[in-house]
C-alpha cells in the first residue's frame, strides 16, 4: 500500500472495511483513525534499521524529545501484522511508507489519528518482537525467521506436523503443497490484494498470466509432492509473470486469494471419474466472475439468482460468509462450489433451484420417499390386458420381471424396481399372446410405456452370397518312338540286328534274307519293338509316322503331340433373409456314400456310411442405428473330386470362410479370395543320347503343364424395408 492509500483514510467509510482488511485492524481502531486529528507535542524526524550478528532485525524512531507515555502495540498472525502507537507523535518524515526488505519485515506504514502515530510492520511470517525506548529513540525488534524446509527442487515443503509456515513466510515468492486430498496448491506472492490474474487451461497445461506482478524466474520439478502437477515454471511475460503448470491426469482447478497470496489449486480426476467417464458433470452455465472477502452466503445466492435468471429459494438454516475469487467459471459451477464449501445442497423444480443444508435436503428427501411407499400401499389396484404385436408375450415379460425383482417362477418380490410395484404381478397368455398386469395406475403406466419401447418390428436383412470358382489349364506334350532292323552276311555268317530282344525261341530275333538280297517282310511284321519309346502321356491328338524299308534295314518312326487349353467358371448364389439379430442358414448339397467295415464275431460286417458335401450360408446380422450392417458370417462350399477317387470313393474339397464385417446397407463386399497357380515342367529322355545336339530330340519327351485356380466369395447385405418385404412375399422381390 503506497502514500496514495494512507490519503484515503479520511474519506468516508466506505473505503475502511478496504483498508482495514489491507492492514489486518480492527473496526474499533479504524474508527479511531477516522477522528479528527488532534494536535501533537512530539516529532517523528527518521526511521532507519539494521540486521545484528544473530539475524535480528531493529528499526529505529527518531523522535524530537522523549515519549511522553509508553508505546503501545500489537499483533495479528493471518496476515502477520505488527501495530506500534507512538503517543504525541506527529510524522515529519515526509514518507508514509518505509520498505525494509530485512528478514521477516516488509515494510513499514505509517498513519496519524487521535493524537498519535502508529506504525503498522508488514511480516513475511509471525515472529516475536519486543519495544526498546531509549531517550529521544525508540526501537521495535524482531526475531530471526524460522528456516523452511526445501527440497532439491528449490520449492519449500510443510511437512505434516509441523507449523503453518511456508516458504512465503520464509520471503520466497512462490511455494508449492500438497493437500490432504491429493490435491497441488501453488502459493504465488502477488504483492496486492488486487493483482489481476488471467488462468486458463491449455491441453494438460495449466497458464497464470500475472501483469503487473514480477516473480523470480525458475523451473521447479514437483514430481516428489504426488500430486496432478508435476512441473511448473515462471517466466517474465512484458512488465509481468507467466506461471505455467504441467499437469497430468488433472481434474478441475481453481483460483483464489487471500490477502497477497494467490492460490491456485490443482484436483486429481477422482478414481470413479478414472474407470469411466459415465456420471462425469458438465458445467454449461454463463461465465462469470466472483472476487469477495468475507460476504454472506445468503447475499452471495441472491447475487447468483440475479446474474442467471433463475429463482433461488434458500432455507432458513443457511448461515455464515464465504471468501472467494473465481475468474472466468460457469455460474452452475460457482454454485456448486459454494455449495460444497459450506455443506448445502439443492433440488431444482423447473426454474426454482431450493438452497439448504445437506443434511435438511437428505430429511426432506426420506420423507418424501416414505410418504410415495405410503400412497402406493394405499392405491388401488387396476387389470388391464396388454396386446403384444411383434415380440413374444413370454419375453416381455421375463424383461418386466427382471426389471422389477420379480422371481422368474413364483412371481414373489424380491427388492423395488422400476416397473412393477411390490403388489404388482404380471401373467402370461400364450393363446393370444397378451400380458395381464394387475397393478396400480402408476406402475402400470410405466410397464405400457417400456412395451411401447421394445414392441416393434424388427428390420430384417436380405444376405446375397455369391461364390466365384475360376479355373484356366494349358497342357502341351511331345513325344518320339523309333526301331530300326536289319540284317547282312559276314564270311558266310548271318548278321542281324533290331530293336527287339531274343525271345528263347528258334526263330531268330533278327530279319531273314530270302537269298536274292532282301529281308524277309514277314519277319519285321512280327517283329513289335522300338529301340526308343518315349510317347504321350495320353491319347496324342495327332501323331506322324514315317517307316523306310531298305534290301535289308527297315527304319520305323512315330512323332506324338498333344495340347490342350481350357477355362471354367462356377458361380454359386445362395441367398437367405433374417430378422435382426437372428441366426440364418441355407445349405444345399448331396450325400456321398462309403463303405466302411465293423468287426463282429471274429469278421467283418460292410457298412455304408454318408458324407455330406454342401454349399452352405450362415449368418448373424445385426443393424446399426445409421443402417449398417454387422455380419457374423460363415460360407462353406463343399464338393467330390471324383477325378482323384480311391477305390471309388472321391475326397471331399472344401472352401470355406468364417468371419465379422460390417457393411453398408447394398454394398458389395468381398470376404477372401483364394488364388492357386500351377506350372509343371516335364522331361524325360534316354541317357547321354538325349543330351546330343538336335538328334537328341529322337530321344526324349517333353511335357508343359500350367493351370490357375481362383475363389472370390462376394456378400451383399440389404436391409428390407415394408414395401420390399410386400414384394417379397408375394414373389416379386427383385435382385438389384
Amino acid at each position: 500500500m503506497g502514500s496514495s492509500d494512507m490519503d484515503n483514510l479520511k474519506k468516508p467509510s466506505r473505503l475502511s472495511t478496504g483498508l482495514r482488511r489491507g492492514l489486518g485492524l480492527p473496526a474499533i481502531t479504524m474508527a479511531a483513525a477516522l477522528a479528527p486529528c488532534l494536535a501533537l507535542a512530539g516529532d517523528l524526524d527518521e526511521i532507519t534499521y539494521d540486521r545484528t550478528s544473530d539475524g535480528t532485525v531493529q528499526v529505529h524512531f527518531s523522535l524530537s524529545e522523549p515519549l511522553a507515555g509508553e508505546p503501545g502495540s500489537f499483533k495479528i498472525d493471518n496476515p502477520a501484522r505488527v501495530a506500534v502507537d507512538l503517543p504525541d507523535v506527529d510524522n515529519q518524515t515526509g514518507s508514509r511508507q518505509t520498505e525494509i526488505g530485512l528478514g521477516a519485515v516488509k515494510s513499514v506504514m505509517l498513519a496519524e489519528a487521535n493524537g498519535k502515530t502508529r506504525a503498522v510492520f508488514n511480516l513475511d511470517q509471525s515472529v516475536p518482537y519486543s519495544i526498546d525506548q531509549n531517550g529521544n529513540r525508540v526501537t521495535v525488534s524482531f526475531d530471526q525467521v524460522r528456516q523452511a524446509t526445501t527440497t532439491e527442487s528449490g520449492l519449500a515443503v510443510t511437512t505434516p506436523g509441523s507449523s503453518e509456515a511456508t516458504a512465503m513466510d520464509a520471503g520466497q515468492p512462490i511455494d508449492f503443497r500438497r493437500a490432504s486430498s491429493g490435491a497441488g496448491r501453488l502459493l504465488l506472492d502477488v504483492g496486492s490484494t488486487e493483482a489481476p490474474m488471467d488462468i486458463r487451461r491449455q491441453g494438460s497445461q495449466i497458464v497464470v498470466r500475472l501483469p503487473g506482478t514480477r516473480i523470480e524466474e525458475g523451473g521447479y520439478n514437483v514430481n516428489d509432492f504426488a500430486t496432478p502437477v508435476e512441473r511448473v515454471d515462471v517466466r517474465r511475460e512484458g512488465n509481468g509473470s507467466r506461471v505455467t503448470l504441467k499437469t497430468k491426469d488433472a481434474g478441475e482447478h481453481l483460483a483464489y486469494q487471500t490477502g497477497n497470496r494467490l492460490v491456485i489449486e490443482v484436483q486429481p480426476i477422482p478414481e470413479e471419474e478414472q474407470r469411466t467417464s459415465l456420471g462425469k458433470k458438465e458445467y454449461t452455465g454463463e461465465r462469470l466472475t466472483l472476487k469477495f472477502q468475507d460476504i454472506q452466503v445468503r447475499p452471495l445466492l441472491q447475487l447468483i439468482a440475479d446474474f442467471t435468471g433463475n429463482n433461488i429459494v434458500v432455507s432458513d438454516t443457511v448461515q455464515g460468509s464465504i471468501s472467494l475469487r473465481l475468474e472466468n467459471v460457469p455460474w452452475d459451477q460457482a454454485l456448486d462450489l459454494i455449495m460444497t464449501t459450506k455443506g448445502l445442497s439443492s433440488r431444482e423444480n423447473g426454474n426454482v433451484i431450493y438452497v439448504a443444508p445437506t443434511d435438511e435436503i437428505a430429511a426432506r428427501d426420506k420423507a418424501e420417499l416414505a410418504a410415495r411407499e405410503q400412497a402406493q400401499q394405499l392405491a388401488p389396484l387396476i387389470t388391464d390386458i396388454v396386446q403384444i404385436n411383434y415380440a413374444k408375450a413370454d419375453d416381455i415379460a421375463a424383461l418386466v420381471r427382471q426389471s422389477s425383482g420379480l422371481g422368474e417362477s413364483s412371481g414373489e418380490k424380491k427388492s423395488d424396481g422400476n416397473f412393477l410395484s411390490r403388489r404388482g404381478s404380471i401373467t402370461v397368455d400364450s393363446r393370444t399372446n397378451n400380458l395381464i398386469v394387475t397393478d396400480t395406475a402408476e406402475a402400470l403406466d410405466r410397464v405400457r410405456g417400456l412395451i411401447e419401447q421394445v414392441d416393434r418390428p424388427v428390420k430384417q436383412v436380405l444376405i446375397e452370397t455369391r461364390i466365384v470358382i475360376a479355373t484356366d489349364n494349358f497342357s502341351r506334350e511331345l513325344g518320339v518312338r523309333w526301331g530300326l532292323q536289319g540284317g547282312f552276311d559276314r564270311g558266310g555268317q548271318r548278321v542281324g540286328f533290331g530293336g527287339g530282344a531274343y525271345d528263347g525261341s528258334d526263330a531268330p530275333s533278327f530279319p531273314i534274307d530270302t537269298g536274292d538280297g532282301t529281308l524277309n517282310s514277314t519277319t519285321f511284321a512280327a517283329q513289335d519293338s522300338w529301340m526308343v519309346n518315349t510317347p504321350i502321356s495320353g491319347d496324342p491328338t495327332g501323331s506322324l509316322g514315317l517307316a523306310i524299308l531298305g534290301s535289308n534295314v527297315l527304319l520305323n518312326l512315330e512323332l506324338q503331340a498333344m495340347q490342350s487349353e481350357g477355362t471354367g467358371k462356377i458361380v454359386s448364389n445362395p441367398k437367405v433373409i433374417t430378422t435382426n439379430g437372428h441366426k440364418a442358414t441355407i445349405s444345399q448339397g448331396v450325400e456321398i456314400p462309403y463303405q466302411s467295415q465293423t468287426a463282429s464275431g471274429g469278421g467283418a460286417i460292410a457298412n455304408i456310411e454318408f458324407k455330406e458335401a454342401l454349399l452352405k450360408t450362415e449368418v448373424t446380422p445385426q443393424i446399426t442405428p445409421n443402417d449398417m450392417v454387422i455380419m457374423d458370417i460363415l460360407v462353406m462350399k463343399e464338393e467330390p473330386d471324383y477325378t482323384r477317387a480311391i477305390n471309388g470313393e472321391p475326397p471331399i474339397n472344401t472352401r470355406e470362410v468364417q468371419t465379422k464385417v460390417q457393411v453398408q446397407n447394398g454394398q458389395t463386399v468381398v470376404l477372401g479370395g483364394i488364388y492357386e497357380f500351377e506350372n509343371v515342367t516335364q522331361l524325360e529322355k534316354v541317357p547321354f543320347f538325349g543330351d546330343l545336339p538336335g538328334i537328341g530330340n529322337l530321344f526324349k519327351n517333353r511335357l508343359r503343364d500350367d493351370s490357375r485356380f481362383e475363389l472370390l466369395i462376394f456378400v451383399t447385405p440389404k436391409i428390407v424395408d415394408r414395401d420390399n418385404l410386400a414384394n417379397h412375399n408375394r414373389g416379386v422381390l427383385i435382385n438389384n
